[in-house]
């Protein structure tokens, strides 16, 4: 008999809101999250579309309400990183980088994305060093002075007010030749006063010894170089599926992630995937919440034939 019923990977908003639906359906199942319960929420000030929250809400108390609401039916959560699983058409098999496995009949991949890399120069050094992927979480450091973001799409965009709030400058760079934000984070950060867009500029590298100095960049139109002073980067240029141990378990689509029917199952029996993982997510709470009830109802209906 396997050590669960159903098996989790992932803790943001689809992992959790499938974990509900499992537990509160009585059967026993474990989520395992590498970093912190809720996902990329956690990290987020506010959220506006959301629906029930007229006024909008903060991330991270979204996040824990999920987490409080899931482990009142019974859900466990346990930290691990998940190394490998083993498909086979019985019991699944999930390995986690301690050596510890779990062996159980369902799986749901919940893992999400990560932050992509621009893979310039300086990028990899200046991690930490005044380079950061998360404002809410580290743009504290950066009180009163000049701050800039690469990328403007919503996530880039609103990580931009919420250090404009902080820094003394922040500058929006983007390589494409306008914001990419929807229209009401467009016209937000383009009338705050304390914000200047850059767009048509690919960055090239992020400069400094031991600490972010700038960042050297390309006009896409002219082709001529620039420099930016600056004493912190933060990079928002999009996200990449957390799928790079499931190569030949699962099917990937182009963009590597995983590709399922509309019920969330992919072509491996007993194994689901919901959220941003999954092919053609929009990547909002919202449908992440939906795709991890669907997979959470799906999974019942799978394991009830197994009984």
């Amino acid at each position: 008999m396997p050590d669960w019923d159903a098996i989790i990977i992932g803790g943001g908003p689809a992992g959790l809101t499938a974990g509900l639906y499992l537990s509160r359906g009585g059967w026993r199942t474990l989520l395992l999250e590498k970093e912190s319960v809720g996902g990329y929420i956690m990290n987020v000030e506010w959220i506006e579309n959301y629906p029930g929250f007229p006024d909008g809400v903060v991330g991270s108390q979204l996040g824990m309400d999920m987490k409080n609401q899931a482990t009142k039916y019974g859900l466990k959560i346990r930290r691990a990183v998940v190394m490998s699983l083993q498909g086979s058409t019985g019991s699944k098999m999930v390995m986690c980088a301690d050596g510890t496995g779990y062996s159980a009949s369902a799986v749901i991949i919940a893992g999400g994305s990560v932050p992509r890399t621009l893979g310039v120069p300086g990028e990899e050094k200046l991690r930490g060093k005044g380079l950061i992927s998360c404002a809410f979480c580290d743009g504290g450091r950066f009180t009163g002075l000049t701050v800039a973001v690469i990328g403007s799409g919503d996530s880039g965009v609103t990580e931009a007010i919420y250090l404009a709030k902080i820094a003394s400058r922040v500058y929006i760079i983007e390589v494409l030749p306008q914001v990419t934000a929807t229209a009401i984070l467009r016209e937000r950060v383009e009338s705050n006063p304390k914000i200047e867009i850059l767009c048509g500029k690919k960055a090239e590298a992020i400069t400094g010894d031991d600490q972010v100095e700038g960042i050297e960049f390309t006009d896409v139109k002219n082709g001529e170089k620039g420099t930016l002073k600056s004493d912190g980067v933060l990079v928002h240029v999009g996200l990449d599926p957390n799928t790079d141990y499931l190569e030949g378990v699962v099917p990937l689509d182009g963009q590597r992630q995983i590709k399922v029917n509309t019920f969330m199952e992919t072509e491996v029996p007993g194994i689901f995937a919901a959220g941003d993982i999954r092919s053609g997510s929009s990547r909002q709470v919202s449908t992440a919440v939906g795709d991890g009830a669907t997979a959470g109802m799906a999974a019942q209906k799978f394991l009830q034939k197994m009984k």
